[in-house]
Order: C-alpha cells, then structure tokens, then sequence
C-alpha cells in the first residue's frame, strides 16, 4: 500500500466516524424530543459510537449523553451501562493494578500445593477470571486475610497508597502489568467508599476462618453475588489438578468435594434473563 493509499484509507474511516457522530447527536436530541424508551431500537443507532470510542473523546462524552438519557426512565440500566462503559474505557484498570502489585507483594514467597509460585499460579488467574473491575480487585485479594496478616483495611489503604504512586508516576511501564483489562487512559479512579465496602464484605464471606464449618461457609455465598462469582473462580482454579506434579489420593478428594461444592455455588447465580425486552 501507497502512503496515497494509507492517507485515503484513513480519511475515508475518519469521514465515516464523523458521520456517525453527526448521526447519533441527532437521534439522541430525536430521543429525548420523543420521549423514546425502546432501549433496543435505540441501541440500533448509538452502539455504533462504541467502535472507535476513546477514553475522554467526544465519543465517549455522546455516548455518555445517551446512558444518561437512559437513567433518566430507568436508573438501573442506566447505571449498569455506566459501569460497563468505564470498565470497557480503562477507568478501573489501574486500581486493579494496583490491587495486582499488593497482592503480589504480599503473598510473596508463598506456593501453592504443588510448589508454584502462589501469586502466578492461584490469584493472577482467579482475577483474570473476574468479569467487572471489583471481581477482578477481590480476586487478587480473596487469601489475603486467611494467608497474611493484614486486615482488609489495610490493603485497602496499600492499594489507596500504590493508586496514587501510580497516578504521579512519570514512569508508565506499569500501564502494562496484569494485561486482563483495556489499556488504562490518562484518567484514573479511586474506589469510593461505597466500592471499598461491597469489596470488604465480600473478603469477609471469602474468609473461611470466620466460618464455623465447611457446609456453612458454603452456604453463606448465596448472601453476597460479588463474593459468590470470585468464589467460583477461586474454584475452578483450584480444581485444576494439573498444577499439582504428583497428586496423591488426598488431592484427589479434595477435588471431588471441589466438584460438589462447585455445584451448590452455580445453583446460587441468578437466572439469566433472555427476554427480549430491555425496559
């Protein structure tokens, strides 16, 4: 290809971009003149802004105009469509990130039941498994409080601490630490106080020591959907044998309560919802 070429390629997607921009201002001035609430028939128009969106862009703020037009006749759509935007724009991954470096720093040294490296082998994968931004921050932290001796406080205040290093830091190499989630921008967010509790009280049900036995610590996780789904990750990990080079009978029974355990989680997650209708 021609440097010609590549310049009317770009042009050409550039051309496009701006008309889709031109598009939906005007189908969400069209919306809310209308009072449109058939969310699918809308989506039809603005989903298209999602393919070239960039942290901070005129993009995003259109788009971010439209979920708020949304909220206004149904606040939980709206609010689950904000989350999802700023978890899709990178908003959240440097305090997971920084949940990464703490959990690395302070499980450092241990292994696991086959003699790999606690960090590598267990938790990185368990948070990589984790869907949403905070499924993803327990999920590092899910054996803190059983395996250390920090208190939930207080790795909440060393990520606190290791976010704002990173948010002065000239050095960006650490953008590119855990890549599990979109590529952070230049903004960064801090978890309110609000996030630091729905995390706290799903490490608390995380921690079997706080449970009086096996049957009732299961149990418990129907309580709590962010501590149930980063549980059922933690299993599925810990059900892969293959990390242990010899497994003995032992190994092999824990399993088959893994198995067991694992079915009661599952019957615990919400049914999916397949109707049609997003109002």
């Amino acid at each position: 290809m021609t440097g010609h070429e590549l310049y009317d390629g770009l042009k050409r997607i550039a051309e496009a971009q701006e008309a889709t921009m031109r598009q939906c201002r005007i189908m969400v001035a069209g919306f809310k003149a209308t009072g449109e609430q058939d969310i699918r028939y809308m989506d039809g128009f603005m989903d298209g802004l999602l393919d070239f969106m960039d942290q901070g862009s005129d993009t995003e703020q259109l788009y971010r105009e439209y979920l708020a037009y949304i909220s206004s006749f149904n606040p939980e759509e709206g609010k689950r469509r904000f989350l999802d935007l700023e978890d899709s724009q990178g908003y959240w991954t440097p305090a997971v990130i920084a949940a990464g470096m703490v959990a690395r720093e302070v499980h450092q040294g241990q292994k696991d039941k086959g003699g790999n490296d606690y960090f590598v082998s267990h938790l990185l994968p368990v948070a990589q498994s984790g869907f949403t931004w905070k499924e993803k921050i327990v999920g590092f932290l899910h054996d803190a409080i059983e395996d250390t001796d920090y208190t939930i406080e207080a790795l909440f205040r060393k990520i606190e601490d290791t976010l704002r290093k990173l948010s002065t830091s000239e050095d960006e190499a650490w953008k590119e630490e855990f890549d599990m989630m979109p590529f952070p921008g230049e903004s960064i967010y801090f978890p309110s106080d609000d996030d630091w509790q729905e995390m706290g009280d799903a490490l608390a049900i995380l921690n079997y020591h706080t449970a009086p036995n096996r049957e009732e610590y299961i149990k418990r996780f129907g309580e709590n959907q962010l501590a149930l789904k980063v549980k059922l990750n933690d299993m599925r990990n810990n059900m892969d044998i293959s990390r242990i080079p010899s497994p003995t009978p032992k190994d092999y029974e824990r399993l088959e309560r893994y198995k067991s355990e694992y079915k009661v989680l599952l019957d615990m997650l919400p049914p999916i919802d397949l109707s049609d209708n997003l109002e």
